[in-house]
């Protein structure tokens, strides 16, 4: 957890208290945060006062203006009128106030209104609240999008965890379930969207009245708006009826087939699975602009980001995450939407579940059904490196507020929550574990629920205890370490134990359930010979089963990858592994071996430069699409300076020949490899990829010319508008020669708002000190002429990994930049501006970063990324030791 600034946090922590009244009985009472937040302990106030919540809605986007007007008005019944009552409602403008037909001064601080309790009474209250409101700039909220291309606006709402009250005043917290009644005015040739069909719609001059039924009962950030002329797709052969809505300008990219195939099949496994039929009456789904996150899961009406469409082939492996996030989105329908979360702490509930269910869905009714686990280690992957942080939290967090729910959205919450479920599936079995959530959908439909109410449906489905893995799974941090302990004698097993091991500092050690693999040379090959499933509950445990089984050549103690464990390798599978993991015949446990060996890497136990040795004699006979993408991501990283070799290497103490020689060694390699792979393969999509990444010499800079100008081809593969984009922006990173006009002539041809971005991405990475100042000063402005989404692009692309001078020139100036951008700046905004903080894979800035971190109070979005990148910081030079040191 963020423990160090709690100060911060503090300030929207308030304490319950009970003041007394000389003549009358203890009068409940809260002190208020005049903030834009809301604190655990006002929400358990209001929900014990608040309920059966219906909200009534009018809004009037008729206008083509960044504003918009509305109504909400709100019925409840109220327990107490002891207390005044808050409504949130953030940055908005009251136009008027009636509180149960009495016109009444609005109290509001632009936050929230605070509702006299003279007003009030016991019972049903009405209170009718009109608004003036501000589309959103920075995507959260009601955001309004004008399209580059054709002048055309559309709109639509994001509102997880706490932005509902952005869009209108309500009670904006997930235990304050509703229903909601709506009219939308907006332009005739728009379509309006949200969780029902609209039932009534009315002309009025040249726009339309669109009247939508009482909802079904949800939660107020799952509740949703979206508004346009978006084109509609309509899938008329799907179980429940569903659309899909996308711009005009980019619908002729959309693959329509795959999105209806993968809801088709979602729909197909959740209903059996769940046994519960999906809870509404229609799905639609609709590819947004400038979208902050993957998807989001609104009632009904998911929004998807627009990066999952290509305007050109899409690759398998982006085919595959489309499938996955449709998968996740839709799980969503029961897990967070029928049944919620009480408060932020259990979020787990929510997205751990859908990571999970989605992919146990792509691995019983798609396509992928062969790859959905090994696509699924990348997520676990993530969840390893962020419960090694000092930023990690248990899967069931403390969540003091809506400032901090907003920080936990990561790879604890979706990897490894998600990775625990699969150790619990495998643990208790397909039969007990499908049992215990159709108990819980069942059981807690339309309500909201806490751990305890998840776990007792598991228990019961499985008659299985499982106290002792909640507590020492989901309450607590930390990643164990399994290691094969084994000696044989005349070729046979003679002992095998396995072992677990734990951080010091968070040293918890849990029951596991796995399976260990026996891997023996047969041929060229090493196959598996033999496996045994191992349910390990102490440190230590004895598996007599493979005692007098083939001496093995390799041991891998999480076969199949089912348990949630780093994998400590023994000394004889590691010198296998360095000579022939390569020849490892099972992909998967190929691919599980090689994230082992990195694994290594990055935590300062091997050197990089002998992992990259390895990588260069096995990569050419790697023929699986994961795999051999996985393997090109340890070569340029998954960020710009995200830890990879061409990372570790810029900052080596080797010469200015051995790292040039190091970049010629892969960029040729994977030339060659590109050159020699079969038109139109996934193989080859993937290697193309590869070196547009890794190229950073001036020869590997000449071939991205020529494949930019058309002079080199690859058979069956275009160079799509996104590719061109690709290319022209690694080559202004590097400045060379020409790589301005070519980005200016492109941005000519390409008018479209993608185009627009990737504009913006190469000139904010080109090499210029006095265009990187520009960049940022346009981001910290109170309002730029440039989206957020616009001004993110610009700050994800200013540093890449071989600018690391301009980095450390700036790096001055961070501190102030950042301090003034944690108090101006929303906080998701704040924290994206912290990425760009002193990273240097050296103890440069490292002194000035910790007194950062230790005195000033910040947003625990921007705490946690600086904690991030001072402890990769320390991590990396580690790994650099270790090269150094010759070991």
């Amino acid at each position: 957890m963020l423990i160090k600034k709690m100060t911060t946090l503090l300030l929207s922590i308030i304490a319950l208290s009970i003041l007394s009244c000389a003549s009358g009985p203890k009068r409940p009472s809260l002190k208020q945060t005049d903030a834009a937040v809301l604190t655990k302990e006002e929400a358990i106030f209001r929900a014990k006062r608040v309920s059966k919540v219906r909200y009534n809605l009018y809004f009037d986007l008729s206008e083509k203006a960044e504003s918009y007007k509305g109504i909400s008005t709100i019925q409840f019944d109220l327990k107490d009128n002891k207390a005044d009552l808050r409504i949130d409602f953030h940055d908005g403008k009251i136009d008027s106030l009636t509180v149960n037909n009495h016109i009444q001064k609005a109290n509001y601080n632009h936050h929230y209104l605070l509702i006299n309790k003279n007003d009030l009474k016991v019972g049903d209250n009405k209170i009718e609240i009109a608004f003036t409101q501000k589309f959103s700039r920075h995507g959260s909220g009601f955001y309004r999008f004008v399209d580059e291309e054709d002048g055309r606006i559309y709109t639509y709402t994001d509102l997880e965890p706490y932005d509902a009250n952005k869009v209108f005043p309500c009670f904006d917290q997930p235990n304050l379930k509703a229903t909601y009644t709506m009219q939308v005015l907006a332009p005739k040739s728009w379509k309006v969207v949200t969780s029902t069909y609209e039932n009534k719609t009315t002309k009025k001059g040249n726009h339309i009245l669109w009247n939508f039924p009482t909802s079904a009962y949800f939660s107020t950030y799952i509740w949703s708006l979206h508004a346009g002329p978006y084109h509609v797709f309509t899938d008329k052969t799907a179980k429940y009826p569903s659309r899909l809505f996308v711009r005009q300008t980019l619908k002729k990219y959309v693959k329509v087939k795959d999105w209806f195939t993968f809801t088709r099949q979602s729909f197909e496994f959740m209903d059996e699975y769940f046994a519960y039929p999906y809870p509404y009456k229609k799905y639609d789904q609709l590819i947004v602009p400038d979208f902050n996150a993957g998807a989001m899961e609104n009632v009904a009406a998911v929004t998807f980001q627009e990066g999952y469409v290509r305007r050109g082939i899409k690759p398998r492996s982006q085919r595959r995450r489309l499938a996955n996030v449709i998968f996740h989105e839709m799980a969503h329908m029961w897990f967070g939407n029928l049944v919620t979360m009480n408060w932020w702490n259990d979020l787990w509930l929510n997205e751990s579940f859908a990571t999970y269910i989605a992919n146990l869905g792509l691995s019983r009714n798609t396509e992928f059904k062969n790859e959905a686990w090994q696509s699924f280690n990348g997520t676990k992957r993530w969840a390893y490196w962020e419960d090694q942080l000092v930023t990690t939290h248990p899967i069931e967090a403390v969540v003091p507020d809506t400032t901090q729910a907003f920080a936990n959205f990561d790879g604890i919450t979706y990897g490894k929550g998600a990775s625990s479920l699969k150790q619990i599936h495998y643990k208790l079995g397909d039969a007990g574990f499908k049992k215990g959530l159709q108990i819980y959908f069942q059981r807690h439909a339309n309500t909201n629920t806490e751990l305890k109410d998840f776990m007792g449906a598991l228990e019961e489905g499985s008659g299985q205890k499982l106290g002792t893995w909640q507590k020492k799974w989901l309450q607590t941090t930390g990643v164990n370490t399994i290691a094969a302990n084994f000696t044989c004698d005349m070729g046979k097993i003679k002992t095998f134990t396995v072992s677990q091991t734990a951080p010091k500092d968070s040293y918890h050690i849990r029951p596991h359930s796995f399976e260990v693999a026996l891997v023996n040379r047969k041929g060229g090959n090493f196959v598996t010979t033999k496996t045994q499933k191992v349910n390990l509950n102490g440190e230590t445990t004895q598996v007599p089963e493979l005692v007098g089984a083939n001496c093995p050549d390799v041991v891998y103690p999480n076969y199949e990858d089912h348990d949630y464990v780093m994998v400590q390798l023994d000394k004889k599978t590691l010198n296998t592994l360095e000579s022939y993991i390569g020849k490892i015949s099972d992909d998967f446990l190929r691919q599980l071996a090689w994230g082992s060996l990195w694994d290594m890497v990055y935590y300062g136990q091997y050197s990089y430069r002998k992992y990259a040795d390895i990588l260069r004699k096995s990569l050419p006979r790697e023929k699986n699409f994961i795999i051999l993408e996985n393997l090109l991501a340890t070569i340029y990283g998954r960020g710009s300076n995200s830890p990879s070799i061409l990372f570790y290497a810029y900052y080596d103490q080797i010469s200015p020949k051995q790292r040039e020689k190091l970049y010629l060694q892969f960029e040729n390699l994977i030339w060659k490899l590109l050159v020699r792979a079969k038109g139109g393969s996934e193989l080859q999509k993937i290697l193309y990829k590869g070196f547009v990444n890794t190229a950073t010499t001036k020869s590997a800079l000449d071939r991205l010319v020529s494949i930019l100008a058309g002079k080199t081809k690859f058979a069956k593969f275009k160079i799509d508008q996104d590719k061109r984009w690709g290319l022209i922006i690694t080559l202004n990173s590097f400045s060379y020669p020409g790589a301005k006009k070519l980005a200016d002539a492109e941005a000519k041809k390409d008018k479209s708002s993608l185009g627009k971005k990737m504009y913006i991405a190469a000139t904010a990475a080109m090499p210029e000190w006095s265009t990187k100042q520009n960049w940022i000063k346009e981001y910290l402005k109170a309002k730029s002429q440039y989206s957020y989404s616009q001004l993110r692009t610009a700050l994800y692309s200013l540093f890449p990994r071989h600018q690391a001078e301009l980095r450390k020139k700036y790096s001055d100036r961070f501190f102030d930049d950042m301090k003034y951008a944690n108090s101006h700046k929303d906080s998701h905004v704040a924290a994206t501006f912290a990425v760009i903080g002193p990273k240097f894979c050296s103890k440069d800035k490292q002194s000035e970063l910790h007194d950062f971190i230790d005195d000033e109070d910040l947003l625990p979005g921007v705490l946690k990324k600086l904690r991030i990148i001072e402890q990769e910081n320390t991590r990396c030079q580690q790994v650099l030791s270790k090269a150094q040191s010759g070991k």
